[in-house]
C-alpha cells in the first residue's frame, strides 16, 4: 500500500492569518469564516485548535498519559475556565448563525407568501 500525503496547500503564513481572523471576529462561525477565505470549514477548525494548543489554551494530551505529574487544582481550574472560554465563543458563534438562518427563513416565508398569492392560475 502506497503511502499518499497531502500537498501543504496553505503556507503557514495563510494559516496564521486565517486563525486570526476567526479569532477577532467572534461573531463569525467556522463556516462564514471558511468561506470568506475560501478553505474548508474542517480545516479552518484544525487550523484554530492547533494555534489554541501552541498558545497553552488546550491541554496536548492529559497528563497521565504523557508521563507528567497530574495536574494541581489551580492548572485544572484554569485549564477548564479555557475551556469553557472557548465553548462560550462557539456558542456565541452557533447563536449567530441561527439568528442568521431564523431571519432567512422568516424572508422566505414572506415571499413565499407573497409569491403564492401573486400566481392565480
Amino acid at each position: 500500500m502506497r503511502d499518499i500525503t497531502m500537498p501543504n496547500k496553505y503556507s503557514d503564513e495563510f494559516k496564521a492569518d486565517a486563525v486570526a481572523l476567526y479569532q477577532r471576529h467572534p461573531e463569525l462561525s467556522y463556516r462564514q469564516a471558511a468561506e470568506d477565505l475560501g478553505v474548508s470549514q474542517a480545516a479552518l477548525k484544525v487550523w484554530v485548535r492547533q494555534a489554541r494548543r501552541a498558545a497553552g489554551k488546550i491541554p496536548t494530551l492529559a497528563p497521565e498519559a504523557a508521563g507528567q505529574r497530574p495536574e494541581t487544582a489551580e492548572e485544572e481550574l484554569a485549564r477548564l475556565r479555557v475551556e469553557v472560554d472557548a465553548l462560550r465563543a462557539d456558542k456565541r458563534s452557533m447563536r449567530a448563525d441561527l439568528d442568521r438562518v431564523t431571519e432567512e427563513r422568516r424572508i422566505l416565508q414572506k415571499a413565499t407568501k407573497y409569491f403564492a398569492a401573486e400566481t392565480t392560475w
